[in-house]
């Protein structure tokens, strides 16, 4: 058997940074598996102004600053896609080109972005329709773009593009829009500046486009009309899902998705924890992904402890 980790964590957002921190510092043994780039949602934010410690900091640079600290502890990262997680006394990971051993696991899968199932989505992705306006707003300087959503996300994803765009139109389903009241007072004074346009009981129907987002068409739920509006981009804000589909059942989920945890972040399966936005919690946000992270890796540590090879 190659190297055997105490614990191997799935996931370098938040969450799995954190778990990394609490469990190198408890004196485990560490591996940080990643996808993609660090960070995960947070690293796309434009404004954190609600994580204890920082007035306002952008995302990639909390990030970035929490990265340093793991790395500082010795934790080891390395970017690969895990495929499978097979379970046992000894736990294995395995990625496309290898596979790792664990006493224990740490899963930190975050959650990604829902779409809007209409038929030109696919086709338009990176061709003016776009999931992170912190990534692609530059492109859109002095252009009309609309962005789908009525939560905290679709607010600050307008507002960041009203720096940018010549118009933002803000389509949401509702009457009104769920963003905390501090990010809908700052619509509204965009609204009076004519910088960003509101559409309630709106959805967006069918978009438009052959190589590239040309016009959407809006179906008013309130009086049945059709409007098409000229666009050069959209921005989908329109929630998230548990990115835990490849797990095939290997730990408890809710009907939704999310990995069901206890409040030591066990899931159903002995020595394989859960934490962050992939988990069954009511509240997701930073600092409680941080905070799970911590109570994850406490407790997965003590269990790594059990396990005895001789």
């Amino acid at each position: 058997m190659d190297k055997l980790y105490d614990i191997i964590i799935i996931g370098e957002g938040i969450s799995g940074m954190t778990a990394g921190i609490y469990a190198r510092r408890a004196g485990a043994e560490v591996l940080i598996l990643e996808k993609g780039a660090v960070g995960g949602q947070a690293a796309l934010t434009y404004e954190i102004g609600n994580y204890p410690g920082f007035k306002n900091i952008s995302g990639i640079e909390l990030v970035t600053t929490i990265q340093q600290q793991v790395l500082a502890l010795g934790v080891e990262i390395r970017y690969a896609k895990v495929l499978e997680i097979q379970d046992g006394y000894i736990k294995t990971v395995k990625t496309k080109d290898t596979e790792y051993h664990c006493k224990a696991i740490i899963l930190c899968l975050g959650a990604s972005p829902k779409n809007l199932g209409l038929p030109n989505e696919d086709k338009l992705l990176g061709r003016g329709i776009s999931y992170c306006a912190v990534c692609d707003g530059a492109f859109y300087r002095g252009k009309t773009v609309a962005v789908i959503g009525g939560g905290n996300a679709a607010a600050e994803d307008a507002l960041y593009l009203s720096h940018l765009a010549s118009k933002v139109h803000l389509i949401y389903r509702s009457g009104s829009m769920k963003a905390q009241e501090f990010l809908f007072e700052q619509i509204l004074d965009a609204e009076k500046s004519g910088k960003i346009e509101l559409h309630s009981n709106c959805e967006v129907v069918h978009i438009d486009g052959t190589s590239k987002v040309e016009k959407i068409t809006m179906l008013n739920k309130m009086s049945g009309e059709n409007t098409v509006l000229d666009v050069d981009g959209i921005f989908i804000a329109v929630g998230r899902f548990a990115d835990t589909g490849w797990l095939q059942g290997l730990v408890e989920t809710d009907k939704n998705g999310y990995i069901v945890v206890d409040e030591r972040k066990r899931t159903n399966v002995a020595g394989i924890y859960a934490g962050g936005d992939c988990t069954n919690t009511k509240l997701r946000q930073l600092v409680t992904a941080s905070a799970d992270g911590a109570i994850a890796a406490t407790n997965a540590y003590e269990y790594a402890k059990t396990i005895k090879i001789d």
